[in-house]
């Protein structure tokens, strides 16, 4: 790192990092550390909000809400322009406090910090194209408008394994539709989220419109966020248990609610794959973020006479990996998040191999510290007729597993084998072929002959537990809108 953390945060958030609600940075007597999982240090000291703050932003929210939703395209378009112009100069520091927090590489989060510009740039040109329809002659006499206006107050609660990309993906959308935001970040890495606010704030947006919530304990703020009738719309990313609650909360005031909630994707590999290409795809994709990424192939489903071939590849491809200081430009896997996240890792191993599944690389960790641990990359077997129940699980972390199956018909089956259903991928030589299984396969985005799905113009988001609603994209603007139809008398 080119600066100590502590610099580092001084320089793009300030002094007393905390919440900003209502365009100023609120002081809270409670803090919380957030730490490093490379080497257990701590970062820094960030304020922890109260019920009271989380009450406060709300309000903030809902005071900015008609000056905001009353703006023209352009000019929100200006703000948000204004804004991604100052992430783009900082994206190197941007990425070295993503690295800080979440272990990542750093060349993996500058690239993080990147794919952050682009998407809130996207968003940006939005704000010009929001829909809207005029219907002449709709009945005798009558003409009608279709208008699709802001939902209200936005609260995005956003996850640690991609801290400033997931925010351009919830306030870009919001932002750009007309909606104002309470950004709830997770508390392994609220850094990053207030790196962006500060950016919103040099950028000119009215106070209220953006409000940022850092919490130690989401407990301590959840239902004055939650529960609030100012709150038009819930925007989560996270677990299915925190998934359920929040549905829960949402249905006695009726909100709208959008989740993403995991993925423990498949990849089908037929026999007519390229396996040299489809092994460096499906090992670059897996351990990115050393596997804490929802969208990455968990599981790879092949047929018997390539699964050899596919499993060589594959185990020199995991070898290539280097594990150590996200620092070091020769590194290209950190650790993971925290100590939790890895004993459920090192459990669910555990299950697989009790269950018949072998372990063909990797399987234990290399090293720990106070915060975190490294697990080393690794790769599972295991036969279709007997696979592990385990497997039907999301690997949050480094783990690739390797079905053998009888057929295509049965890899299909077995991938579809589980409860979530966010995204899957077909790899082969055939493209008609790979395209008809990939209609087969219930996942809410689906890639032939590419490890990831991720634009900023494609809508993304998951079928069956995976979630509700959609992300990215123009219906992942128009999640943010209220539709309104006005008849009136024609216009001759």
């Amino acid at each position: 790192m080119s600066s100590r953390p502590a610099d580092l945060v001084a320089r793009l958030v300030g002094d007393r990092p905390g919440s900003w609600i209502d365009g100023a940075w609120a002081t809270s007597p409670d803090t919380f550390d957030v730490h490093d999982p490379a080497t257990g240090a701590t970062i820094c000291a960030v304020g922890d909000a109260d019920a009271d703050q989380a009450a406060a932003a709300v309000a903030a929210a809902a005071a900015a809400l008609d000056g905001w939703s009353s703006a023209t395209g352009w000019q929100r378009f200006e703000v948000l322009r204004r804004a991604t112009d100052l992430l783009g100069e900082r994206v190197e520091a941007i990425g070295e406090l993503i690295s800080a927090e979440t272990g990542k590489p750093l060349a993996e989060a500058v690239g993080e910090a990147r794919n952050t510009v682009r998407f809130f740039e996207w968003f940006s040109h939005e704000t010009l194209r929001l829909p809207g329809e005029a219907w002449t002659d709709v009945a005798p006499g009558r003409d009608a408008l279709v208008l699709h206006e802001p939902i209200g107050v936005v609260l995005a609660i956003t996850p640690w394994n991609f801290p400033a990309f997931m925010v351009a993906c919830k306030v870009g959308a919001a932002l750009a539709a007309g909606c104002t935001v309470v950004l709830k970040p997770a508390p392994q890495t609220p850094l990053t989220a207030l790196a962006i606010a500060r950016c919103f704030e040099e950028a000119g947006l009215p106070a209220g419109v953006l409000n940022v919530i850092t919490a130690g304990d989401p407990q301590r703020v959840s239902d004055a966020l939650l529960d609030s009738p100012e709150v038009a719309c819930i925007s989560l990313t996270g677990s299915r248990r925190v998934g359920e609650l929040v549905m829960h909360k949402a249905a006695s005031s009726i909100k709208r609610v959008l989740l993403e909630l995991g993925g423990n994707a498949a990849a089908v590999v037929l026999p007519d794959a390229d396996v040299v290409q489809t092994a460096r795809d499906l090992v670059r994709a897996r351990f990115l973020n050393a596997g804490q990424a929802c969208m990455a192939a968990n599981r790879v489903y092949v047929v018997e006479s390539t699964a050899g071939d596919l499993v060589a590849e594959l185990t020199a491809a995991v070898d290539q990996i280097v594990l150590g200081d996200p620092r070091d430009p020769a590194t290209t896997m950190g650790p993971l998040i925290d100590h939790a996240a890895l004993g459920r890792i090192e459990a669910q191993l555990a299950e697989a191999v009790a269950g018949g599944a072998t372990v063909v690389a990797g399987g234990a960790r290399t090293a720990e510290n106070e915060a975190s641990g490294f697990l080393a990359p690794t790769l599972l077997t295991a036969e279709g007729k007997s696979q592990p129940a385990v497997l039907g699980e999301e690997f949050f972390g480094p783990v690739l597993s390797v079905v053998r199956c009888a057929d295509v018909d049965e890899a299909v089956r077995l991938a579809n084998a589980t409860e979530y259903g966010l995204a899957a991928y077909v790899f082969g030589g055939d493209q008609a072929a790979a395209t008809a299984v990939a209609r087969k396969l219930k996942a809410g985005s689906v890639g032939v002959n590419t490890p990831l799905v991720s634009e900023p113009a494609l809508p993304f988001g998951g079928m069956r537990s995976s979630g509700l609603g959609r992300e990215r994209g123009r219906l992942g603007v128009e999640e943010y809108l209220e539709t309104k139809t006005v008849q009136l008398p024609a216009i001759r």
